[in-house]
């Protein structure tokens, strides 16, 4: 046809711009028909891009999440400060949008595009179930212990266990706290679906010995016995009798916790109290080697002495107030041979060489202020 349409050109004996115009309308006419006929090309529709954006979200959560990957048509992008991320060009037709987080469960959702849309992804955390049990090496389970991590909080039962069903995954700091035991922190990441985490917890705690026989030796009136005297007392000076000595000897009992070797005495004290305002007297306390009574106790027939435990002074402050006069060293050490079953005759209470005046202390019945035997322990 082309050929054709070439040779009548050749031939027109028009000649002239007329002719010519002519040929070329013909041509302009016939290239609908060329371009549908004698060519291999395939037709396509026209298939439009367009733009999908939107926010990513954790689930139930009202504030974007930042950090989230997110994928659509083979492109990726981070979600920003504000949870926000954008794709464009994005294929017209069914598209899948992918996240991902760490911590977070993977999220995938297919999209039909058709055209520009808005498009908020919501991610799911990782969780797993948390439990345990809360104990005191002694004490055993603790109950109505508070356990608390990623604001979740839940109390042990009577058993001393916990469980906490829905916790994220991510590291956190676990703490147990109860008004009688020292508060416990820890960091913890859970990295399965389930965690056992069990805790023992520690107290320091205040308790108490008791006196269990006092009475005190005088050298002035050395067969004098004063076993069931209201006061003890230390030292002389009297109108009556100059230098001469007076000593308290006292018996107790360990508290039978103490029996328990995992228990560690922080501090420990015996504290006499001063019934009058006196003068400051120098001390010395030594173990009792030998057993003794206080109903025949007698200056003369004092039992031998042991190591010294301890010394220093005493008086100088207001009536009622306390002095120690052993302290945890000597309890410790005391304490050592109960442990052990070795016999104990409890300590004798001597006044120093000067004899600056006389002391008198409360005794077992000298009430309202006898003799404090305390142990502060920690377990």
């Amino acid at each position: 046809m082309w050929v054709e349409i070439l040779r009548r050109a050749s031939k027109s004996r028009c000649g002239t711009m007329w002719a010519w115009f002519a040929t070329l309308l013909q041509l302009l006419c016939l290239l609908p028909i060329l371009s549908s006929s004698g060519c291999d090309h395939t037709t396509r529709p026209n298939q439009g891009t367009w733009t999908i954006s939107g926010k990513t979200y954790l689930l139930g959560s009202a504030e974007p999440l930042s950090g989230v990957k997110v994928t659509c048509a083979g492109m990726s992008t981070t979600s920003g400060p504000d949870g926000s991320y954008e794709f464009r060009g994005v294929p017209e037709g069914t598209q899948t949008i992918t996240a991902e987080k760490e911590n977070c469960e993977g999220y995938s959702h297919s999209v039909e595009v058709t055209s520009d849309r808005k498009f908020y992804i919501y991610l799911s955390l990782k969780t797993a179930r948390l439990w345990g049990y809360i104990t005191n090496v002694i004490d055993g389970p603790i109950p109505g212990a508070r356990v608390e991590i990623h604001d979740l909080v839940d109390y042990t039962d009577a058993s001393g266990a916990y469980e906490l069903p829905n916790v994220p995954r991510w590291s956190d700091t676990l703490s147990v706290t109860h008004p009688d035991y020292t508060p416990y922190k820890t960091a913890l990441s859970l990295d399965t679906s389930e965690t056992r985490f069990d805790v023992v917890v520690t107290r320091d705690r205040i308790i108490e010995g008791v006196v269990t026989e006092d009475t005190y030796v005088y050298e002035y009136l050395p067969n004098a016995n004063y076993s069931a005297s209201q006061y003890l007392y230390l030292s002389t000076n009297g109108s009556n009798a100059v230098n001469q000595r007076r000593h308290i000897y006292m018996k107790f009992a360990f508290p039978e916790l103490l029996r328990d070797e995992r228990i560690s005495v922080l501090e420990a004290s015996l504290r006499l109290s001063i019934y009058l305002q006196p003068p400051s007297v120098s001390y010395q306390t030594y173990a009792v080697a030998s057993s003794w009574s206080d109903a025949t106790l007698r200056f003369p027939t004092q039992p031998a002495l042991g190591v010294l435990l301890a010394s220093g002074s005493v008086g100088g402050g207001p009536a009622g107030a306390y002095y120690s006069v052993l302290g945890t060293d000597g309890l410790n050490r005391l304490l050592q041979d109960w442990r052990a079953n070795r016999p104990i005759y409890g300590v004798t209470i001597q006044g120093g060489p000067e004899w600056p005046g006389l002391i008198g202390f409360y005794s077992t019945e000298g009430y309202p202020y006898p003799p404090k035997l305390t142990f502060v322990v920690h377990y």
